[in-house]
């Protein structure tokens, strides 16, 4: 995973904060395989962040949770990818979405 591209988010009645995302394995999980720089809410959307390249987990395989999160509310939603939905092409690109954000993926497979 190189990019995670933040389309929409829903930000009723959230301070002005800035905001990043946390790739956990699993829904649950608490520790995190990587964390993205931060991107200040006040700036318009979309908004292209990069995973860092110390991640380097077997994404195909198993499934993981983005989770939106800011600096002073902390958990403002999550997406969790199944890979087992998603037919293989490469690089890799995917939207997903549900009713707290719209995100788009993309990277590449080794």
């Amino acid at each position: 995973m190189k990019t995670i591209k933040l389309n929409s988010y829903k930000s009723i009645n959230l301070p002005a904060q800035n905001l990043s995302f946390r790739i956990v394995h699993g829904i649950n999980a608490q520790t995190p395989l990587a964390i993205t720089d931060t991107y200040p809410t006040k700036l318009p959307l979309p908004v292209t962040l990069a995973v860092p390249p110390s991640l380097s987990a077997k994404l195909y395989s198993e499934s993981y949770s983005i989770q939106l999160l800011g600096d002073s509310t902390g958990l403002i939603g999550s997406c969790t990818v199944d890979m087992d939905q998603y037919k293989i092409i490469f690089p890799i690109e995917m939207e997903i979405e549900n009713e707290e954000m719209n995100i788009s993926i993309s990277g590449s497979w080794h």
